[in-house]
């Protein structure tokens, strides 16, 4: 199988500018971006090999992104073998190829051993507000598990990888001050900076980047949401170079979390219905609990349409 190289990996939590950088680099003549594709390092890590294969063709199946991507699966080749497969699908003549990934970037170095990285950062405060306008939280003590999640598997990254193979970018630095950070990102991948990095608003809804995007949480968190972030954060937060607000953290008691997270659950449903409608949302959730592969797919390909249909 071909090996597609140089290969740069995109690395960053859900909402922390991963996708206004893929738009830089897609937009430069030497680059190619084709966008978040998690499902290149989504398959099971634990089951014996035929088990994996059989769960990771099913996960593929019920993949919006994977199917928007019109990648061929060859079913001869294991969960590994088939995600490089992937990979050389998407090599391009002439052009660097960078994958946004949002978890299991720790894996992505098992399977691509000379790919690099770029570790996007963001404020988990603003990341956590931010998480809460998808749907993926009902506020902000639950909106930065994921980032939590996704710095532990960058930690887990930099443990295997020379310190060469990854480069570290806030996004605050990226819009403060754009052409510096894209030069770096440029130098590191190996080709040089385009101004043509900059023309993305001309095919994207996105805008320019804006200064005033950075530190929202200042705006528009108020001390209890801060102090929820900076309780659960605090420490790595810290670690990684963002400073406390000075507000006291706050660690809700055992109780409240039950209350919450049963409030949060209900909240996210909620949401989901009114983003997909109540009949998609209750077979969505009822094929958790139904271990039948046809019903799976099923839910899974009317959710999908719904999906694209409010992206498009």
């Amino acid at each position: 199988m071909s090996r597609v190289e140089p290969l740069f990996f995109i690395c960053g939590a859900l909402r922390s500018g991963t996708t206004l950088l893929r738009l830089m680099l897609d937009a430069h003549p030497k680059i190619a971006n084709p966008g978040e594709m998690d499902f290149l390092v989504d398959f099971p890590a634990d089951a014996d090999a035929s088990a994996a294969t059989e769960a990771y063709h099913a996960y593929l199946r019920r993949s919006w992104i994977f199917n928007e991507h019109d990648l061929a699966i060859d079913p001869a080749l294991g969960c590994e073998d088939l995600s490089r497969s992937f990979v050389a699908q998407l090599g391009r003549e002439g052009e660097v190829l960078t994958i946004n990934l949002h978890r299991h970037f720790d894996r992505a170095h098992g399977v691509y051993p000379h790919a690099k990285f770029v570790h996007l950062l963001r404020d988990p405060r603003d990341v956590a507000r931010s998480s809460i306008g998808m749907g993926w939280a009902s506020n902000v003590y639950f909106g930065v598990d994921h980032w939590i999640e996704s710095e532990r598997a960058i930690g887990r990254l930099r443990a295997q990888v020379s310190p060469d193979q990854i480069l570290s970018v806030r996004y605050e630095d990226l819009l403060r001050d754009t052409e510096r950070e894209l030069e770096r990102i440029c130098g590191f991948i190996g080709v040089s900076y385009d101004p043509l990095m900059l023309s993305y608003p001309d095919t994207s809804t996105y805008d320019a980047p804006d200064p005033a995007l950075a530190e929202q949480w200042r705006r528009k968190l108020g001390p209890r949401e801060i102090g929820w972030v900076e309780g659960k954060a605090g420490d790595m937060m810290q670690a990684l170079g963002y400073e406390r607000s000075g507000h006291p953290a706050v660690v809700p008691g055992r109780l409240e979390r039950i209350y919450m997270k049963n409030a949060d659950r209900l909240w996210r449903w909620r949401d989901q219905a009114r983003r997909h409608g109540a009949g998609i949302t209750a077979m969505s959730i009822l094929a958790r609990f139904v271990p039948v592969g046809a019903f799976r797919d099923y839910v899974a390909a009317r959710r999908n349409v719904s999906v694209v249909k409010q992206l498009k």
